[in-house]
This record gives structure tokens, sequence and C-alpha cells, in this order.
């Protein structure tokens, strides 16, 4: 087989062609004239090239990259056949695996022959070698040859970002979507970080970071974030690239990743509770809102008591809508018991606006709710008749009373005072806790006559003052004068 070397670019040209004919003329052998105008054998193996050209030099990776070698025949023997094939990337001696192989029929001596389109996957050098064979004849482009490598750099995506909204108020929370374009197959991660007011440079820890991961060209979002503190607060998203695609990322202090945080608007709240009422009435608050960011939300009305001074036991609670600066009232509620209830309003507040309460014991929010007493019953005995100097008493039994208090008071007049109008000779007072019996203490007559007990009951908030009548038969004791003969009293 006769081997020609290669040679890029540079085929032999028609002058020297000329001067190697003239000086066949000159040789001593006769020719026919046809032979004469033919050139010798090593004149026309001269003539016989391939030159190759690969496409692009370089270029980076992408969907529509496509990689091909041209080989140009120059007055070569045919049939013949033309074998491109592709090694790389990286595959500096062309000794790997071939990624690609083009076989071409060669039928005309002067041929231009493209291989087949080529999509390469990765980045790197890729580099061609072209193979022409007819018979013996062979003429080879070479690994490493000239122009017979195309370099793949990496892809150079782009990251462009927006935040959710630009101006919020603290304890709102705000998103950053980064937007990846341009990549190649794109894997990886984008990282988006948060510096707080004042780090208008970056250059401080973040305050927040939230990483996604790369799948594809797409949109992507951060976790959301929630200020606590007022000021500027600024969003870098950065990629972090792979092996086919270059990292790319945003600036700090890009105007559309910078968002305002204002503080929360600071309302009062001021209440007034409804009057105080009977037992059966109904009862009510009503909180006036003011100072508000168009506030929104829930005021919650709690009621305590009745009596629970520090507002520490079960409550009945109430929710009202908020919808703007302005009063708002409770549901009435109808207490069950009498006593002293307190109210407690408060604003939950809401996205632009901060909570605000008022407090156990406020002025205005407590209500009094009277009990409608009721009418017990008192009956009493008096001890029996005796003589002078012996004890008397009197016994009263309270019945019918709603938990009773107070006290019982016994008067005692006599003796023949028939009006109970003078002073009493003996007052006892008794505390009361409840319907039941009360003993009056005892007391020593000196004097005989007919002696008159009178009881009366102060009642309370839940029960009515009662009281026996002077001149009950049940209420007199007769005190007789002891004598040496006679019968005796009752004892």
């Amino acid at each position: 087989m006769t081997k020609r070397p290669y040679h890029k670019g540079r085929p032999v040209t028609r002058a020297a062609i000329l001067s190697l004919g003239l000086a066949a003329v000159l040789a001593p052998v006769a020719t026919s004239s046809a032979q004469a105008a033919a050139p010798a054998p090593h004149l026309r193996a001269a003539l016989q090239t391939l030159t190759t050209d690969a496409t692009p030099d370089t270029a980076p990776i992408s969907d529509t990259l496509v990689l091909t070698d041209t080989a140009t025949l120059t007055d070569v023997p045919v049939p013949g056949t033309l074998v491109f094939q592709l090694f790389g990337p990286d595959d500096t001696d062309c000794s790997g695996t071939v990624l690609d192989e083009t076989t071409t029929p060669v039928t005309v001596a002067d041929s231009e022959i493209t291989s087949n389109p080529f999509e390469p996957t990765t980045v790197g050098t890729y580099r061609w070698t072209v193979t022409y064979t007819a018979g013996d004849f062979e003429l080879v482009s070479a690994c490493n040859a000239e122009n017979e490598s195309t370099v793949v750099t990496q892809a150079a995506p782009t990251v462009s970002t927006t935040v959710s909204d630009d101006s919020i108020t603290v304890g709102n929370p705000v998103i950053d979507t980064a937007t990846l374009t341009g990549g190649f197959q794109p894997t990886g991660t984008i990282t988006f970080n948060v510096y707080g007011p004042g780090d208008d440079v970056c250059e401080n820890a973040p305050v927040d970071t939230s990483t996604r991961t790369v799948v594809a060209n797409a949109s992507y979002q951060s976790d959301p974030f929630t200020p606590t503190v007022p000021g500027t607060y600024r969003f870098r998203a950065d990629y972090s690239g792979d092996a086919n695609n270059a990292g790319a990322g945003t600036a700090c202090s890009d105007p559309a990743e910078d968002v305002v945080v204002t503080p929360r608007a600071t309302p009062t709240i001021t209440t007034q509770a409804s009057p105080d009422v009977n037992l059966g009435g109904s009862i009510s608050d009503t909180a006036t809102l003011a100072g508000g960011n168009s506030p929104t939300g829930v005021i919650t009305f709690t009621l305590f008591g009745p009596n629970d001074a520090n507002c520490t036991g079960e409550p009945v609670t109430d929710g009202v809508t908020v919808n703007g600066n302005g009063p708002y009232q409770s549901a009435g509620i109808t207490p069950t018991q009498p006593g002293t209830y307190r109210w407690i309003a408060a604003y939950g507040g809401d996205a632009n606006n901060a909570p605000a309460t008022t407090a156990c014991n406020d002025a205005g929010e407590s209500v009094v709710v009277r009990a409608v007493p009721v009418t017990p019953t008192l009956v009493t005995e008096a001890s029996r008749d005796t003589f002078v100097g012996k004890p008397v008493s009197d016994t009263a039994t309270l019945s019918g009373g709603v938990n009773p208090t107070g006290t019982i008071t016994f008067n005692l007049y006599g003796p023949n005072d028939t009006t109970c109008s003078r002073t009493p000779v003996f007052t006892s007072t008794v505390t009361v806790d409840g319907n039941g019996v009360y003993p009056s203490g005892t007391f020593r007559p000196g004097t005989p006559g007919t002696y008159q007990w009178v009881a009366v009951y102060t009642g309370d908030s839940n029960n009515r003052a009662v009281s026996t009548r002077c001149g009950d038969p049940a209420e007199q004791v007769v005190v007789r004068k002891k004598t040496p003969y006679g019968g005796r009293p009752r004892p």
C-alpha cells in the first residue's frame, strides 16, 4: 500500500507541475504526444491531497451546537472510502472511544465531503481524524492535525431576579424569585441570601439563606423571609454552575432585589363597658380602635367574673371582625350570677398593625350585676316563762334566702313595753352564714313582767331584710316573782 503524508493546505502548484513537465520532455526516451502530456507518476502523487477543516474552532456548549469536519480530496484515485472519526473530549492522542464515525464512499477524484453532525454533551476539546483509502492508496489527517480540533466551552447562563414586594411592613413575608436562562441542561443549586439593614455591600453574614436544586432552565423561589426589624433588605441569588455551565448571580443592591421594610402602625384601643344592671339584664363592651393603618383582623372581648378581681378565672369570649379604625361592640351577655364583671378587649393586629389590648381593672371596664333580692322567712321562738333571775333567750330560723349573709339582731323589750318603743333591755347579734337556726345570747331579768323579743335580719345583696313583729305571742316571755308559797311557774 502506498501511504501519502498529509499536508494541510499545501497542494502542489500548477507552475511546479509545468516545470516538471519540461524536464520530462528532455528525457532521451521517445514518447507519443499523449504520453508527453501526462505527468510522471511522482508528479501525480504530489497533486493527490487531503485537506480538512473542523468547525467551529471554539464555541460554548448549547442545545444547538453541532460539530462537523470537512475533507477536501484532490486528484485521488477512485473509487475509495473516506472515514471521519471524532474523539474526546480531552482524548489527547485519539486512543480512546470513538464518539462518532462517518464513512463515505468516494467516486469523484476531486471531492469535498462533510462528516455527519455531532452534538456534544460535555465541554472539552474534541479531535477529528480523517482517512481516505483506495486499494493500497491512503491519505491520513492524523490526531491533533491543524484545524482538526474544536474547543467546547461552558455555557454562560444568566440569573434574573425579582422580589415579591419591594415595600412591606415588619412581620410580613417576602419571597425572591430567580430565573435561570441560557444554561445547557443545568444542574447544581441556586442559593438565595438576604442581607440586613445597613449592609449595602452585602459583606456581613446574611440574615437568611435558602437553597434550591436546579434541574433545568426555569424559575426558582426562595423560602419566605419575615423581617422583624425595619430597614432596607437586599437579596442576592447565586447559581453554583456545574461541569457544563459557568456560575452566575445577581449583584448586591440590585434595584429589583431591594425590599424596604417599614414599622407596623401602633394603634390604640379604648373601651367602655355597658352600665350596671340587675341580674337577668344584658351587659356588653365597646372598643374603639384608632391610629391603625387600614387595620383588619379581630378584636377579642373577654369577660371575667363575677368577682374575679385579677381576671384569672375562666372567661367568656367574643370576637368581632375589624375593618378599619372605629368603634366595635361585643355581643350582649346575660350573667347568671350577681357580682362585679370585668372586660378586657384585645386587638390581634395584622400585617400592617401591631396588637393592642386593655388590661384587667381598666377604668370603665367593670360592670356590677345587682342581684334581684328575695324575701327570706324569719321564724322565732322565745324561751319558756320563768322566774326573776332565770335566763331567757330567743331562737330564729332563717329560710328561703339566696346564700344569705349579714346578721340577725335579737332585741328584748320590757317589762310591760307593749309597743317595743323603749330602749331594749338586752341586745344580742349573731352572724348569718346561710339559711339555718341562730340562737340569741341569754339574759337574766331582775324585774318581773312580760318581756318581748324582736329579731331583725339585716339582709344582703341577694336577700331583703326581714324581722319579727312586736307583740308576737311566740316572742313573749312572762317573768314572775318567785314566792315562798303557791304553785310554780313552768320551768
